[in-house]
Parts: structure tokens; sequence; C-alpha cells
């Protein structure tokens, strides 16, 4: 196997060796790939699921980078960046066809300008719409999950395969797509409003993370919500704001976030997530779990 020989020829964006990964996530934390590619097509993406398959490399998909933390090892085999050529709205009859690489900023911004309501939460999420729909991502009492119809995917043999809603399940943070593939598409469901309201709800939203959220870099809250408590409200409870490693910090203004100061790796941001839990264990009795997902080797 000769992966620069076999792959890069097919790929109209070519084929990286040892690509930084920390360009690509929000933490701007994060060690090499091995290698890494950036499908200008569903035809080149079919291709490399193919060739990964074929020979046993190990694959792994990234979108925006957020709420994740790549090891400062970096990942090995390939990893197959979900861009630009799958970020797309269409609509159509009060549904919307959405490419997995759109963000969720411009997903919203589309979906008001057509006069579609559901999606004023998803303003300010960060990332894009695979890793939302993975994830159920949500804000304001709003998640993904709640306008899907069905999903695209191409699975790990490069078979194209659709979900329907009643095969598809969403939960707190999670859903039942992890391991199925690779997903390329969605169609959302939509109710029709007032684009001027929508956008007033929007602009709501937007200011109120701004208030709430730091501006340093971060992967969004660390851990998962407790069903009777914030995650934020707990870690700050326990005296955790202000917590440092390195040069990762837990935020002053949001405790449920680690901010990358400037010089931040990722074992810095580990050590401080486990101190925290640490902290919140010791002064509670508390597990916190992680909500962002921990990818890679260590150094």
């Amino acid at each position: 196997m000769n992966i620069e020989r076999d792959l890069a020829p097919i790929l109209k964006y070519g084929l990286r060796k040892n690509e930084p990964l920390a360009r690509y996530t929000s933490w701007k934390v994060g060690g090499p790939a091995d290698y890494f590619v950036s499908p200008a097509d569903l035809e080149e993406l079919v291709q490399v699921i193919l060739y990964s398959n074929r020979h046993d490399l190990p694959l792994y998909i990234l979108g925006n980078g957020t709420n994740l933390l790549v090891l400062d090892g970096g990942i090995r085999g390939l990893v197959v960046h979900i861009g630009s050529a799958f970020s797309y709205v269409n609509t159509c009859a009060g549904k919307l066809e959405v490419g997995a690489g759109t963000s969720m900023y411009q997903l919203s911004k589309t979906a008001a300008e057509a006069g579609l309501r559901g999606l004023e939460f998803a303003v300010g999420i960060p990332g894009s719409l695979g890793g939302a729909l993975i994830m159920n991502a949500g804000a304001f009492g709003g998640y993904i999950g709640e306008l899907v119809e069905s999903i695209e995917l191409v699975d790990y043999q490069g078979e194209a395969v659709t979900l329907t809603r009643d095969q598809l399940s969403f939960s707190y943070r999670t859903s039942n797509l992890v391991g199925r593939g690779v997903i390329v598409e969605a169609q959302l469901e939509m109710e029709h409003g007032d684009p001027a309201e929508l956008f007033k709800t929007m602009h709501y939203y937007s200011e109120e993370r701004r208030r709430r959220h730091p501006s340093l870099p971060s992967a969004g809250s660390v851990f998962r919500n407790l069903p009777d408590k914030p995650a934020g409200r707990i870690i700050d409870e326990a005296g955790g704001k202000g917590m440092r490693i390195g040069g990762a910090e837990v935020s002053g203004e949001h405790a449920n976030f680690i901010v990358n100061t400037g010089s931040a790796t990722a074992a810095d941001i580990l050590f401080l997530m486990e101190a925290v839990k640490k902290l919140v264990k010791e002064k509670t009795g508390l597990d916190l779990q992680p909500e962002v997902r921990i990818v890679g080797e260590e150094s």
C-alpha cells in the first residue's frame, strides 16, 4: 500500500501528510493526522472510504473541529475533512436539504431568510451539521434532532444509505448515528414563520451567548449537564473557576468552558478536565462526564 501514490491522483485537493490538526479544531490544539484529505464531492468520499476499507486503514471523520479534543500525538490513519464541498442548503415546500458540512450559523440564517421556523436556537452553535446531528446539538430548549426527517450517509462499505425518522433516535447530546457511516446530507422538516421575528429571536440568542460565553478558543461545554443542575454551576460552586494547568484555564465567565489562553496543549486541557472532575467529586460527590469527544494519541 502506498497511500500517497494511490489516493493523491484521484483527489482534487490532494492528500496531506502529517497535517497539524490544531488548524482545524476550535481549541487550536492537537497533533498531526498521518494523512488528511478533504473530498471535493461525494464520489471522492466514496473512493476514500473504499480505499480505507480495502487496506484496513483507520478512518476518522472531521467536521468543524468543535466539541472535540485531539490529543497531542495526533490521529493515526486517514482523517477525512467534511468541508465546503458538503456545505449547501436547498429549500423546498417547507423543507430544507442540507449538506453535512454546512455551518450551523449558515443553516440558521438561511432558514430564517426563507421564513422557516425552528432553527433559531442554532445561530450561535459552533460546528457543522454532521457533528450536530451525531450529538443532537441544542441550545435554548431546541435540538436539531427534533427537525430531522431523514439522513443520507455513506456506510463504511461505501454504500449509500437513507435513514428515515423512524430509524433514528436522538436524546441528550447523543444519537444512534455513531458508527453508522459518514453523514453527507439531512432533510429537515420546518414550520413557516415571519423572517423579521425569526431574526429578532436569533439576535437575542446571539447576544445571550456573547454575554455568557468566553471569547478565547474553547470547545464549548466540556461536561454534560446533570438532569437537575447545569455542570457550569456545579463547577462554579465547587470553586473551579480560574483553575489552570499550563495554557488551559477554566473560564471565569463560564465554569463549564476550558479556554486556551494562548499556549495550551491538548495535555494541558486533558489534565485540567481531570482536575475539575476530581474537585467536583471531592466537594459534591458528583461524577461529571465529558461532553467533548477525546480522540487521537497522547505524545
